[in-house]
């Protein structure tokens, strides 16, 4: 269940969205169930709807917010399809046996496309980032929403930080089409909708889970054909038990690499004369005191953070450019002729409705680029810790293998972002609005954007700006943090080769030993270099 203080964000939320006063805990209630849709943007319709389920239900829920409940499969299907329960839930962990999930596969559904919450945005975002595989499920009879768009439009601008293409796009209920024909067209509108979002080779499937169900849950082969579900079913087990296994074969072979190198460096000691071996420790001790400076200063160098907030003013600057060369589109989208018709009551309510929506989108697609582009400022700062660690590696002498698993490492990204452009006093610009006509077709929808444009463009640019220091801090650490690690794993080799040194000039391992074990890595690493050329 959410926490007192969660729910009551949600609710001061939805308040600020619909233009009504700060909600007071002792009357928020009534003001929630007697609101009125009249006057409002579409976007804004949710939520009334949330207000007013919350206000029916929270006698019965207010003791229960904090607590995590355990109900059975019965009561779970009432309380998710009940909006008067289900508002007052964080997250569901549903547990259920079947041979899919026996595999060990998690199933995450992912806040909606159009969630009226805004910390909603930073979740979707995490599991886009962080899961093995992405399912984007539209329907047949389905048209692409505003918000589905800005869905795509996220996945677009981060699809180039994935390892693998892990993503699968299904048109669900296909046997709603009349026709082949139909059904192609169908397809070819979605995959119009993909590219516009910047997916130019998506995978798609179109099937019906329903006719699936109903043939595997039957034994009916035949229906099960005809739901077209193989097709998927059979592409997503190639991925999980193909693909993605090749990232860790990889990784594995990788590693055995390293130690494989390593074990012919100490057979190459070993070989050596015992004067060779011994001058050689000495010149590592006498090196020891220059290298413990040389890796104190990788782990307070300042030019590596310096170069990422250079790199990171530029990426949130070009975030700035992108919204302004999309915000006539997002204008058009706000104050639509089928908002503001001749026909529609309270005009002056819905303009300055029109003009919010305007800036709700403005701030969730900024939102949105910030994410994305926290994966940039990542790529960015373990390229720049990587080449500074590289550069002391081989100061040191040191092969640079060492840093193979500080590649390897997770850097957190930040728990929320939330940003705030300063709101426009639409009402004061109700003079551009004479009449729908005259707003559509002749001169007053430009004159309202050549007005307000300038003024719209100045807040995002504040609002991402009051992002930027957050954002650059935030990974300026996590680079500092980076070179910490690799200067403390550089310092573990030079000891380690200074301890095997030792011990090989007391009499250690022969020449021999470590030649044993360097033809059996071998052997290994070539057994995982097969498995990934035949592709399992």
């Amino acid at each position: 269940m959410k926490s007192q203080q969660e729910f009551w964000d949600d609710i001061v939320h939805s308040f600020n969205v619909l233009q009504l006063p700060v909600p007071q805990r002792e009357t928020w209630i009534s003001v929630a169930a007697n609101l009125q849709a009249g006057g409002l943007h579409p976007s804004a319709l949710p939520h009334i709807g949330f207000l007013r389920a919350a206000a029916a239900g929270w006698q019965k829920a207010e003791a229960l917010l904090g607590i995590v409940r355990t109900v059975d499969l019965q009561e779970y299907r009432s309380l998710v399809a009940d909006e008067t329960q289900a508002c007052f839930i964080q997250e569901t962990d549903l547990y259920y046996d079947c041979p899919l999930t026996a595999s060990g596969i998690v199933l995450v559904d992912t806040p909606g496309a159009d969630s009226l919450h805004a910390r909603h945005t930073g979740v979707t975002f995490s599991y886009m980032k962080n899961a093995d595989a992405i399912c984007f499920v539209t329907y047949y009879n389905h048209a692409f929403s505003k918000a589905d768009r800005g869905l795509l439009a996220q996945l677009g601008r981060i699809k180039d930080s994935f390892a693998l293409d892990k993503m699968f796009f299904i048109i669900n209920a296909s046997d709603l089409a009349g026709s082949e024909e139909e059904l192609e067209e169908v397809k070819a509108h979605v995959a119009g909708n993909l590219r516009a979002g910047g997916l130019t080779k998506p995978r798609i499937y179109a099937l019906s889970s329903l006719l699936a169900l109903e043939g595997k849950t039957g034994l009916d082969r035949n229906r099960y054909e005809a739901s077209r579900f193989r097709s998927f079913e059979d592409a997503l087990a190639r991925f999980a038990g193909g693909e993605l296994p090749q990232l860790s074969l990889h990784a594995a072979r990788d590693s055995i690499a390293s130690v494989r190198q390593q074990a012919e460096e100490w057979r190459e000691l070993a070989a050596a004369e015992a004067g060779r071996r011994e001058a050689g420790l000495q010149e590592l001790q006498a090196r020891k005191e220059a290298a413990g400076r040389r890796l104190a200063l990788l782990a307070a160098e300042e030019r590596p953070a310096s170069d990422l907030r250079r790199e990171g003013a530029e990426l949130i600057y070009d975030v700035g450019q992108r919204i302004s060369f999309a915000l006539g589109r997002f204008f058009q989208e706000s104050f639509h002729p089928s908002l503001l018709r001749e026909d529609a009551r309270n005009l002056k309510e819905i303009f300055t409705a029109c003009g919010r929506e305007l800036e709700r989108t403005l701030q969730r697609e900024l939102e949105q680029e910030l994410w994305a582009t926290t994966l940039r400022l990542e790529a960015a700062g373990r390229r720049l810790a990587g080449q500074a660690a590289q550069a002391a590696a081989e100061e040191l002498a040191l092969s640079g293998r060492e840093l193979l698993e500080n590649g390897q490492e997770h850097w957190a990204g930040p728990e929320k972002l939330e940003t705030r452009l300063s709101p426009l006093d639409w009402p004061a610009f109700w003079s551009r609005f004479k009449s729908p006509r005259h707003f559509f077709e002749g001169t007053g929808r430009s004159e309202l954007r050549a007005e307000a444009e300038p003024l719209l463009k100045e807040a995002v640019t504040k609002a991402a700006e009051a992002e930027q220091k957050l954002l650059l801090d935030f990974y300026a650490d996590a680079l500092n943090t980076a070179l910490g690690r690799a200067a403390s794993r550089l310092q573990e080799a030079l000891q380690e080769r200074e301890e095997a040194m030792s011990e090989l000039l007391r009499g250690g391992d022969s020449a021999e030993h470590w030649s044993g074990i360097a033809a059996q890595l071998q052997r290994l690493e070539q057994s995982f270099g097969e498995l990934l050329n035949n592709d399992l």
